[in-house]
């Protein structure tokens, strides 16, 4: 009884905390869009509050859309309700398109981060479809600038292998974790850049499958929704699922907390 007292303490005491070193910056499941191209539609009011998508993409899709239940067969957001954005490949090899929120010149990151949240946590829904005809990877980009890539990761398309992005988006800026999510599943990852020293951390369906120490830090620029196209598409096109987007800011603090709270878990058991 004691243990299970201790542990229910030691639980409401880590959500206290997660919410006393957390700061939201943008929480949205995109319910509240209009359908059609995610550009230019708006998630605050004041400076740059609204999307940019870029990429260039085989007519008649754009690089990200809203879209409701039923658009594409077989791919519903959980529960089979309300809407999502739909990311398409780039019709050039070694393209990439991506839709973001000015983080940096909105104020959002300096505001959400100051004191000791140097955290830019990222957490998001993927739907990946199996027997894409692209090679591809979807997933979050990290930008330090709005031309330096910082990190974040990728998950293939045709095999769901999660990779780790470091410095830049090309094959050869990406590490293998190790970790493989289901295709044609819905799954969810919380990425945690350290903006003040370049460290990562990525987390897959709750359990953290890899950490990173290089990426380039100092500044934010935007977390964007992200595929890169690795093979030569044509006239052919792929597609990721995005649902349940929050982004905030987080302190270290809260990391200590939960490897605190696993211990005493063990130590329970």
């Amino acid at each position: 009884m004691r243990n299970r007292s201790s542990l229910a303490s030691l639980a409401g005491f880590l959500a206290w905390s997660a919410s006393a070193f957390a700061t939201d910056i943008y929480v949205t499941g995109f319910d509240d869009y209009d359908t059609g191209t995610l550009s230019g539609q708006a998630a605050w009011f004041g400076p740059t509050g609204t999307w940019a998508v870029s990429g260039s993409t085989n007519s008649p899709f754009v690089p990200g859309s809203v879209i409701g239940p039923g658009v594409q067969p077989g791919v519903d957001p959980v529960g089979g309700k309300g809407k999502m954005v739909r990311l398409c490949t780039e019709r050039f090899l070694d393209g990439r398109t991506k839709a973001w929120l000015d983080l940096l010149n909105s104020g959002k990151w300096a505001a959400a981060s100051a004191g000791s949240n140097s955290v830019l946590e990222t957490k998001v829904k993927l739907f990946i479809p199996s027997g894409q005809p692209v090679t591809c990877s979807f997933g979050i980009m990290i930008s330090k600038s709005s031309y330096e890539t910082a990190g974040g990761f990728l998950v293939s398309a045709q095999t769901g292998a999660v990779s780790l992005m470091n410095n830049g988006y090309a094959p050869a800026n990406r590490t293998a974790t190790g970790a493989t999510v289901r295709l044609n599943a819905w799954n969810e990852f919380t990425y945690r850049c350290d903006v003040s020293n370049g460290e990562g951390k990525l987390l897959v369906n709750g359990a953290v499958v890899a950490t990173q120490n290089t990426m380039l830090s100092g500044s934010v620029y935007a977390s964007n929704l992200f595929a890169t196209t690795d093979s030569s598409p044509g006239t052919s096109n792929a597609f990721g699922f995005f649902d349940d987007l929050s982004i905030a800011a987080v302190g270290t603090e809260l990391e200590s907390i939960e490897r605190g709270f696993k211990g005493q878990r063990r130590e329970m058991a």
